[in-house]
Formats: structure tokens, sequence, C-alpha cells
């Protein structure tokens, strides 16, 4: 478990209503919060720490998320990045994932929601020997998946909607849903981002 006390916990927020809500959730349970309105701000703001991550938008007013996650890898600045994002699709979502980040989270944004994903990254941050995706054991969720569902996880994985997926191998909506849930269930996924974290583990070392 982490020291509260000693993590921080970067916003990239240019909305200032948006900024205090940040500020104050994250400060009700003891973490240091550094608000910055623009991208090029934080990157010039910020350090390497032991217990620490980002929390940002997609779209932020000089460069889009991305972008700044791209220039902090470039200089070495491996910090979990939460995207929070009113533009929720699934290959939003799932170009976020790929890029690195370690969430990611459609606004309006639940409360306990975003504070378990923080507390979740800041983990990662000050262990992260300890918690990264253990890739036997998602091996072995993936076995018990049928060849349909793995099709289908590739499909979400290539950024893909249920109505996309359902006119590509022929199915219906609702068995993508079906199929979806199973997918979920099996591979102990809480969401989108793990889902799309745990597949990404096995292809990295396919």
């Amino acid at each position: 478990m982490t020291n509260a006390t000693s993590s921080i916990v970067y916003v990239l927020e240019d909305d200032p209503t948006m900024g205090k809500w940040y500020s104050g959730l994250l400060q009700s349970i003891g973490v240091n919060v550094a608000v910055y309105p623009t991208g090029h701000e934080f990157l010039n703001m910020v350090h390497p720490s032991d217990s620490a991550c980002a929390v940002m938008d997609m779209i932020l007013p000089d460069m889009t998320g991305l972008a700044v996650l791209e220039k902090m890898q470039e200089r070495g600045i491996w910090l979990p990045v939460i995207f929070a994002s009113g533009y929720g699709d699934v290959g939003t979502a799932v170009q976020a994932m790929k890029a690195g980040a370690e969430d990611f989270l459609e606004k309006p944004l639940k409360a306990q929601v975003f504070l378990d994903a923080v507390q979740k990254a800041l983990a990662k941050s000050h262990h992260s020997h300890q918690i990264k995706p253990a890739t036997q054991e998602v091996q072995g969720l993936m076995a018990r998946l049928t060849p349909r569902e793995r099709e289908v996880l590739e499909l979400i994985m290539a950024g893909l909607s249920n109505k996309e997926m359902a006119k590509k191998i022929g199915v219906s909506p609702r068995t993508i849903e079906v199929h979806r849930a199973n997918l979920y269930s099996k591979m102990r996924a809480d969401s989108l981002a793990d889902l799309v974290r745990k597949g990404l583990a096995i292809s990295h070392n396919a």
C-alpha cells in the first residue's frame, strides 16, 4: 500500500471547476495534487517520482493527451497515465491503452471509480515490479476463451464498435453483447481498459 501523503497526482485540466473537483477529491484521501491547464506547463514541471501518476483529458488547449503521453515517453518520464474523456468510444479507449495509458475513464466521472483508478496507478508507480500484468495468468485466462470469443477480443482491440463487429462476423449486435459479457467474465476484466490491457499483454509477449 502506498503512503498517500508522499504521493502526488498531476492533473491536466483547463476547466477551473473540474480542477477544483479533482483537487478536493484527491486531497480528501491525503494525496498531493498539482493541476496544470496545458500540456506544455505540465511537461515543463513534471519529474519522475516514486509514487505519482497523471490524470489528463484526451483534448487539451495546446495538444492532445496522447501527444503529452508520447512526449513523456520520449523524455523517459514513465508515470502511469489515466485518461478521462467525454469521448468514450471504443476506438478512443483502445488507442489510449495501446499508447501506454494505465486506464481510460469516461466523463462524467464517478468519484469512487476515479479514486480506485488513481490508487491503482499510484500503487503501480510505487511497486511497479509487483503489479505488472502477470502474462502467465493472462495466458491461462485466454485459454478459456472460445474461438469466437478470441475473435471478438481481437476486434475490440482493433477499436470496432458492437455494430461493426456484428457486421464483420455476420451475427447480431445482441450476440456480440453476449460475447463481450463472457469476455469480461472469463478474462476477469472490470473495464474495457482492463480487457484491452490484458489482451495487449498477450500480444506483446506472443
